[in-house]
């Protein structure tokens, strides 16, 4: 039995069609959970004096693993929660710790009457997750209403830093994929709560419509390209319904891939090249994937 020196949990050899929204990839050789954060410090340096190769892994809604899995360690900080409000003039600094619940999360501050987040309702994955991407929707990102960040880097140092020496862009953060946003802190404003909750409802009810909610997926599959939506050139290179094995381009929203139920990730590699082939013979487009494929550079 190897020794980790965490009070956290260590699982080995777990497949990360379980731990992944899109519900394909092999297993990782270690999955870490930290208790907080000196043992998410502990198990960084344990990490790095045996040589393993890790990532952070929020709720895996934005990642496609290969079917062989990839070589290494995962360390995922959804059980560290934090969550702290200190009250302001106009509403509330609410501090949440990165791998809590985005949804979760904006459903707390609703009801307790706090606005500012609402646009992003059930958008999935956890807080850290959404800021490291710049998630967005209706128009509003995350970034909007982030105050500051703490971040712990690859060599296992923290540093505490303010928006106004963060840069964010379309679906871009600055952090790094070997940092690990520990928490957040958010500028929220007073609201009337019912309003707050109808805004979310209104949010969740668009999104049933637009996209395909009933299958496995990772979200939109690739970015905007100078201002325009992807799944626009998806549309034009006529692939809604396109099919590779058990992955398919969605009917409903082009720019997202469905597990139909039996896909693997090679089908859904290969579904994201042939979209970017046709996508760039029919239109000169070149689409860039919003997700992130892992160990596909080791298999």
């Amino acid at each position: 039995m190897e020794s980790w020196g965490i009070r956290g949990t260590v699982l080995t050899d777990v497949p990360m069609k379980r731990y992944t929204s899109m519900k394909v990839g092999g297993p990782v050789a270690y999955l870490l959970y930290p208790a907080d954060e000196t043992d998410l410090l502990t198990a960084i340096g344990t990490l790095r004096k045996k040589g393993i190769r890790y990532r952070f892994l929020g709720n895996g809604t934005n990642v496609i693993v290969h079917d062989k899995g990839f070589k290494g360690a995962l360390i995922r900080t959804t059980r560290m929660q934090c969550l702290q409000h200190e009250k302001t003039k106009e509403g509330a600094l609410v501090k949440v710790s990165g791998g809590s619940s985005l949804r979760r999360f904006i459903e707390n501050n609703a009801n307790r009457g706090l606005a500012g987040l609402e646009k992003l309702y059930w958008i999935p994955g956890t807080v850290g997750g959404g800021i490291k991407m710049n998630a967005g929707s209706f128009g509003a990102s995350i970034s909007d209403t982030l105050e500051r960040v703490t971040i712990v880097n690859g060599s296992g140092k923290i540093r505490s830093v303010g928006k106004e020496d963060l840069s964010f862009d379309y679906r871009k953060s600055p952090l790094k994929s070997a940092e690990c946003l520990i928490d957040a802190t958010f500028r929220l404003r007073l609201k009337e709560k019912m309003g707050i909750l109808e805004e979310m409802k209104h949010v969740l009810s668009e999104r049933k419509k637009r996209h395909p909610m009933e299958f496995p997926s990772s979200g939109s599959v690739f970015k905007g390209v100078d201002g325009q939506a992807a799944w626009q050139f998806v549309e034009k290179a006529g692939l809604r319904g396109f099919r590779i094995g058990g992955a398919s381009v969605s009917e409903k929203h082009t720019n997202f891939i469905v597990n139909l139920g039996h896909a693997t990730a090679q089908d859904i590699k290969m579904l994201i090249e042939k979209i970017k082939k046709e996508v760039f013979e029919r239109t000169g487009v070149r689409l860039e994937e919003e997700v992130e494929l892992w160990g596909f550079d080791e298999n």
